[in-house]
């Protein structure tokens, strides 16, 4: 018993459809985390490349690159997130 052999168009076809799924593959949408992330990283290695050394990278990106307002919920922007007065008796 021999195997039946596959036509051109059967093969025409079963490469457009694996041609299809590999197209459906999607990748993870990113977040905007994501993206800050990203920046922080690039953002470092310019700098070692730039010719900072790695502790001196590091320090100008966390003096300097803090954390963006909309990762932190804090809606008016206060030092603070408790709002309540402590002193009041």
């Amino acid at each position: 018993m021999s195997a039946r052999r596959i036509s051109k168009s059967e093969q025409a076809a079963k490469r457009k459809r694996k041609e299809a799924a590999a197209r459906k593959t999607t990748t993870d949408i990113l977040r905007p985390i994501d993206i800050w992330a990203a920046s922080i990283v690039e953002c470092f290695e310019a700098l070692v490349r730039a010719g900072y050394g790695e502790d001196r990278a590091r320090w100008y990106i966390e003096e300097q690159l803090r954390l963006p307002d909309w990762v932190i919920q804090n809606p008016n922007h206060s030092p603070y997130e408790d709002d309540e007065d402590e002193d009041e008796d």
